[in-house]
């Protein structure tokens, strides 16, 4: 194997034992004891996804409004509160590494 597949592996590792990830399995599997609230969620966090990248300007404040309402509702939920909360720090966690990742390369790119 060679010396990035071996760092990418480690770092793999890293993420794998990190508190945000840890946190986030665990809520994970608090959530999978109810499978009517996951399947909830994971309608939210769909919808949620498509708003933020294929929504076009007539439909989006309709479905930002539903989306909000719908969060607020969610959110009540002690677990799927806990959930998104780690859910979120995860994913915050990837983008620093990304961003780690991508300002440590000397490479042009582009403005679009």
């Amino acid at each position: 194997m060679d010396e990035i597949s071996m760092d990418i592996e480690r770092l793999l590792d890293a993420v794998h034992r990190s508190e945000e990830y840890q946190e986030y399995q665990k809520q994970a599997a608090e959530l999978d004891k109810d499978p009517e609230l996951k399947a909830r969620v994971m309608r939210f966090r769909g919808d949620n996804f498509r708003l933020q990248s294929q929504a076009n300007q007539d439909e989006l404040f309709h479905i930002a409004e539903q989306l909000n309402l719908e969060s607020a509702s969610l959110r009540q939920n002690l677990r799927v509160n806990a959930y998104l909360d780690a859910e979120l720090a995860l994913c915050r966690l990837m983008q620093r590494i990304c961003r780690t990742l991508v300002a440590g390369i000397d490479i042009q790119i582009p403005d679009l």
